[in-house]
């Protein structure tokens, strides 16, 4: 008989992939190194193709969602996510972001207001 095999904590399984608000507190001031389309699965959602932000000053990715999309728009003038590569910007939790209708806080990009590391 196997020895049990102890679990890890549920927060273990988390994906990893993907920048969540406790990666940029403080804020962090990166640059867009690459874009890519990826497929994600949010909870509860099937699988979708989303653009994923690569930065000089993190291994995970940051989903694009629309409000960082307009950002990146605003701070670059172009639509096309190639033209975003080498912009920097200031990765921030905001709380007042809500998702399922709840406030639960989330990332979102910015101008830099602070120095870059």
């Amino acid at each position: 008989m196997k020895p049990k095999r102890k679990l890890k904590s549920y927060k273990a399984y988390s994906d990893g992939n993907f920048l969540r608000k406790a990666d940029v507190e403080p804020p962090q001031v990166w640059t867009i190194v690459n874009v890519e389309e990826r497929t994600v699965t949010a909870p509860g959602k099937p699988p979708t193709e989303k653009l994923v932000l690569f930065f000089d000053g993190s291994k995970k990715g940051l989903v694009v969602n629309i409000a960082n999309g307009d950002v990146l728009f605003g701070l670059t003038g172009h639509e096309d996510p190639e033209e975003w590569i080498g912009t920097q910007v200031e990765l921030y939790v905001d709380e007042d972001v809500a998702y399922a209708g709840k406030r639960v806080g989330g990332v979102r990009l910015r101008k830099p207001q602070v120095e870059p590391f």
